[in-house]
C-alpha cells in the first residue's frame, strides 16, 4: 500500500473540531497543483488588501477634514482595531468549527459590502459605520491567510512562505498613494471606496474565485476520501449511541456555539476596550475629564476588564485569551513583544503622522505617504531575506534578537528626525530603521510561537498574536489621538499668537495651512511638540519590548515537538507533517460513553 493511500485509509482524529479535521484531511488529499493556486490565489488577495489600506489610508485625512473630524479621525483607527481584537479570535474559532472555506466565503462577501457604504458616507459617523462592516470582513481575511499558510507549510519554510504572502504590499506602497491623490485632486474621494468596490466585482474575480475553489474543493474531496469517517463500524456505532444519549435542543445548540467562540468574554472585551480607550480621544468634546460621561465610561470600563479576566480564568470553556492553555510561555511572551511593537507603530504613523507631514513640511497627502512608506519597504522587503535564513539556519530567535534592539534604536532616532528642521531623508532612515525592527520580529516570532504549540492549536495561537496585535493598534492609536486631542490644544493655546478659532485648527488641515504666517508657524510648533512626546513614550514602548524578547524560548525548527505532545508520547517529529493514529479509537469512544474521562490518557501521535 502506497504511503498516500495509507494515509486515506487512515482518519483524522474525530475528538477534533470539525473544521480542524477538515483541515488536515485536506492537507492530505490536496496536490501539488491545489497548492499552488492556494498560494498564488493567497498572493492576489494580499495585493487587493494591501492596494485599498494605502488608498483609504491616504485619502482618510482628507475625508476626515471634509467632514470636520480631523481633530477625532483617530477615532477610526481604534473602533477598527478594537472589532478586530474579538473579531480574529471569533474567525479562527468560526474557520475550526465549519471549515476554513467557510469563513474566508463570509469574510470576502463582508469585505466587499463595506466599500458600497463607505463610498456613500454622508457624514463621518456614516463612515465610521462602514469602517464597522469593514472589519467584519478584514478581520476575517486578514486572520485566515496565515492559518492556512499554517495549515499546509512547515515550520522550517514557513517565515519565508509568509514573507511572500505579503511581498505584494510592495507594489501598493507607492502606486496607492499615487492613485489616492488622483481621486483627492479631482474631488472625487468617494471613488477611492467606490471604484475599489466596482472594481473588486468587475475584475478581481478572477482572483478571488480560483482561491474559493480551491478552498471548497478540497474539502469537499475530505468528505469523499474518508479521512472524516468515525474510523471502525464498532466506533461508528459507540459514536451513534453515544449522540442519541445527548440529543439536543436548538437552544442547547445555540449554547454549545455561543461557548465555543467565548461570545461572552468577546463583547466583555470590546466593551472594556471601548469604555477605555475612546474616552481617552473623546474627554475633550465630552466635556473635560471631569465630566460625568468620561468619569462614568472609564469607571465602567475598569469593572468590565475585571469581569472579563475572571471570566476568562473561571467561567469560559473556550477562553478567547488561553494564557494557561499550554505549558510553553513562548505564545504569551512573543505576543507581549509584537504588542509594543505595533503599539508604537500604530502610535507613530498612520492617520496623526500623515496630518503631522502635512501641516509641519507643508506636502500634499501623496508626499507625506510616500516619506511614511520607509517603515513598510523595511518591513515587507526584509522578511524575504530573513526567512531563507531562518530555512538555512533552522533557528529563529537570534533575528528576534536583532529586532528588538532595533525596536529601541528605530523610535529613538524618531524623535530628533521628526523635528521640522531636520531632513526628509532623515524621516526615511528612521522609518526604515523602525521597519527593520518589525521585520526581524513580526514572522519569526509567529513561527516560534505556532511551534511551541501542538499542531491542532495553530489557529487559536495566531489568533492569540493577532489580539495582541489589534489591541496593540487601539491602544496605539488611543495614544496618539489622547496626545492630538488633550495636549495639541494646550500647545496651540501656547504658541500661536492673535485671535483664532482653536476648534477650526485643530479640525482642518487646509485652513492651517491657510494661515498666516506667524499664526501657522505656531501651530507647526505645536505640532512639533506633540510628536517628541509620541516619541519618548516610543522609546519606552521599545525598551519593554526588549525586555519581552528575552523570555522567549529558542528551538531548533525541525523536528520540533511541543511540550504538551511529548509528555503525550508523541515521537519526535516536526508537528506539522503528521497525521493521527487511530488504532484505538474504539477503546476511546467506549471510555467516553462508559463515562471515563479519556483526556488523561491521551494516545500517541505518530508519522504517517
Amino acid at each position: 500500500m502506497s504511503n498516500q493511500e495509507n494515509k486515506i485509509n487512515r482518519p483524522i482524529d474525530s475528538q477534533e473540531a470539525r473544521g480542524i479535521r477538515i483541515a488536515q484531511a485536506s492537507k492530505l488529499v490536496s496536490t501539488h497543483l491545489d497548492r499552488i493556486i492556494l498560494f498564488i490565489g493567497l498572493l492576489l488577495m494580499s495585493w487587493v488588501i494591501s492596494w485599498e489600506k494605502n488608498i483609504t489610508n491616504t485619502i482618510t485625512s482628507t475625508v476626515s477634514s471634509l467632514f470636520q473630524a480631523n481633530n477625532i479621525s483617530g477615532i477610526l483607527g481604534t473602533v477598527l482595531s478594537i472589532l478586530q481584537t474579538a473579531l480574529q479570535p471569533m474567525y479562527s474559532k468560526l474557520s475550526d468549527m465549519t471549515g476554513r472555506a467557510t469563513a474566508y466565503t463570509f469574510s470576502v462577501g463582508m469585505f466587499i459590502l463595506s466599500f458600497v457604504i463607505m463610498a456613500c458616507a454622508t457624514n463621518y459617523n456614516m463612515l465610521i459605520g462602514g469602517q464597522v462592516i469593514y472589519s467584519f470582513g478584514y478581520s476575517g481575511v486578514y486572520i485566515l491567510g496565515p492559518i492556512l499558510i499554517g495549515d499546509s507549510v512547515g515550520l522550517v519554510n514557513r517565515t519565508l512562505i509568509l514573507a511572500v504572502y505579503n511581498f505584494p504590499i510592495i507594489i501598493n506602497l507607492f502606486a496607492g498613494g499615487l492613485a489616492a491623490q488622483t481621486f483627492i485632486n479631482s474631488g472625487q474621494w468617494r471613488w477611492g471606496y467606490g471604484k475599489y468596490t466596482r472594481y473588486y466585482i468587475t475584475h478581481r474575480i478572477h482572483d478571488i474565485v480560483p482561491l474559493l475553489t480551491v478552498l471548497w474543493n478540497l474539502q469537499y474531496r475530505a468528505k469523499k476520501s474518508g479521512l472524516l469517517r468515525k474510523g471502525s463500524t464498532k466506533y461508528r456505532k459507540a459514536a451513534a449511541r453515544l449522540d442519541q444519549e445527548n440529543k439536543t435542543s436548538f437552544y442547547d445548540t445555540l449554547t454549545w456555539f455561543i461557548s465555543e467562540i467565548d461570545l461572552v468574554g468577546s463583547l466583555m472585551l470590546v466593551a472594556g476596550l471601548f469604555l477605555v480607550l475612546l474616552p481617552l480621544i473623546l474627554a475633550t468634546s465630552w466635556g473635560g475629564w471631569r465630566s460625568s460621561t468620561v468619569i462614568g465610561c472609564l469607571v465602567s470600563g475598569g469593572v468590565t476588564w475585571l469581569l472579563f479576566g475572571f471570566w476568562e480564568w473561571k467561567m469560559a470553556v473556550k477562553p478567547i485569551i488561553p494564557l494557561t492553555h499550554w505549558k510553553s510561555k513562548n505564545p504569551i511572551w512573543g505576543t507581549l513583544t509584537l504588542f509594543m511593537i505595533w503599539t508604537i507603530n500604530n502610535m507613530m504613523d498612520l492617520q496623526y503622522f500623515l496630518s503631522y507631514l502635512q501641516v509641519t513640511r507643508r506636502v500634499s497627502p501623496l508626499i507625506a505617504s510616500y516619506l511614511e512608506r520607509g517603515e513598510n519597504c523595511a518591513n515587507v522587503v526584509l522578511p524575504i531575506l530573513i526567512g531563507y535564513f531562518i530555512r538555512r539556519t533552522q533557528r529563529w530567535r537570534p533575528f528576534v534578537w536583532v529586532g528588538a534592539c532595533l525596536a529601541v534604536v528605530g523610535p529613538g532616532l524618531m524623535i530628533p528626525a521628526r523635528r521640522m528642521g531636520s531632513p526628509d531623508v532623515f524621516i526615511v532612515m528612521a522609518q526604515i530603521i523602525f521597519g527593520a525592527s518589525s521585520a526581524f520580529l513580526n514572522y519569526p516570532v509567529l513561527v516560534g510561537i505556532q511551534g511551541s504549540v501542538p499542531r491542532k492549536d495553530v489557529a487559536i495561537v495566531t489568533a492569540l498574536f493577532e489580539v495582541g496585535v489589534s489591541v496593540a493598534g487601539s491602544i496605539g492609536s488611543t495614544i496618539a489621538g489622547a496626545v492630538w486631542n488633550s495636549v495639541l490644544p494646550r500647545l496651540i493655546q501656547k504658541y500661536v499668537p492673535g485671535d483664532y478659532n482653536a476648534l477650526t485648527i485643530t479640525k482642518s488641515i487646509p485652513k492651517i495651512l491657510a494661515l498666516p504666517k506667524e499664526q501657522y508657524n505656531g501651530v507647526a510648533q505645536a505640532y512639533d511638540e506633540a510628536m517628541h512626546i509620541l516619541g519618548i513614550i516610543a522609546v519606552c514602548m521599545g525598551a519593554l519590548a526588549f525586555i519581552c524578547s528575552t523570555q522567549l524560548k529558542g528551538y531548533i525548527l525541525e523536528n520540533r515537538v511541543p511540550e504538551e505532545e511529548e509528555s503525550a508520547g508523541v515521537e519526535n517529529r516536526d508537528i506539522d507533517t503528521t497525521a493521527v493514529d487511530h488504532e484505538d479509537d474504539e477503546s476511546v469512544v467506549e471510555q467516553v460513553v462508559n463515562g471515563d474521562n479519556a483526556s488523561s490518557k491521551e494516545k500517541a501521535i505518530k508519522v504517517v
